[in-house]
């Protein structure tokens, strides 16, 4: 996991450099066709304000766990339901002057529902070891009683802040009514910090704090992938570093596959 960690640092920090040096008020003179003179800075001599951000401003994604970074799908009694919604911010830091590759980098913050079957709940033991247990047995030692193994709900919430870096490279043409229409093909990594992650269950008409202090990864590496054709946006993102661990299951990775919409 640190080597990942390092290299979404490294990816980060390297990003910023370049961004603090080309805005520095280095400045070079030139000659314009009047015979004046005029300064342009160096921001404005080589970076041209023209990507397109490669991720969407507002997305919803379908949600997964995968046994590992690109393993197969884990073991557990996940639902096709869980997803996650969230937005981004971006910006250009860097671009070919005609704008055809360029780097982009911003922030962004999402909340993630992973819901499991209905029979099912993620428990966590004073060891800090995560685990599922059927809903009948969890309802019992609570003092509820058995619920005929039927829960309106439980799940593992969660929210990340997320820091991503893409490299682009992007094509324009017009359309029949004179609208600029870019496609745009990106991959990038980001860094991913998650908070707020809770499990829960509903039944019996309430609504249960099943983990309030949940063991977990903090802390993650993605691998991103998106593809955006007008102001519409595809997405893939892989994590590199477990979400956490289950007993008797192994490592869990997130993995989302998004749509999402931009508003430029």
């Amino acid at each position: 996991m640190k080597k990942h960690l390092l290299l979404a640092v490294v990816v980060l920090l390297a990003t910023i450099g370049a961004f603090a040096q080309v805005t520095e008020t280095v400045t070079v003179v030139k000659e314009a066709e009047q015979g004046r003179k005029e300064t342009v800075t160096f921001i404005e001599r080589f970076i041209h304000d023209d990507l397109y951000d490669p991720l969407p401003d507002l997305y919803y994604s379908y949600l997964n766990m995968r046994s590992g970074a690109f393993g197969p799908e884990a073991n557990v009694p996940l639902r096709s339901s869980s997803f996650e919604w969230g937005f981004y911010s971006m910006d250009q830091v860097y671009s070919t002057k005609n704008a055809r590759f360029g780097i982009t980098t911003g922030f962004g913050l999402s909340n993630s529902y992973n819901y499991f079957t209905h029979d099912v709940v993620l428990c966590q033991n004073d060891d800090k070891e995560l685990y599922f247990q059927s809903l009948n047995a969890y309802s019992s030692i609570e003092g509820n009683g058995p619920v005929n193994n039927f829960a309106h709900r439980t799940f593992v919430r969660y929210w990340s802040l997320r820091l991503p870096v893409m490299f682009q490279l992007q094509w324009t043409r017009i359309d029949d009514h004179g609208n600029t229409v870019p496609l745009v093909i990106a991959v990038g990594a980001e860094l991913e910090a998650r908070f707020g992650m809770r499990s829960f269950a509903r039944y019996g008409g309430a609504k249960h704090h099943i983990i309030d202090d949940m063991n977990h990864q903090p802390f993650s590496a993605n691998a991103l992938f998106s593809i955006r054709g007008n102001n519409s946006t595809f997405f893939l993102r892989m994590g590199l570093d477990p979400m956490f661990n289950i007993k008797d299951v192994g490592d869990i990775y997130q993995m989302s596959i998004g749509f999402g919409c931009n508003i430029d």
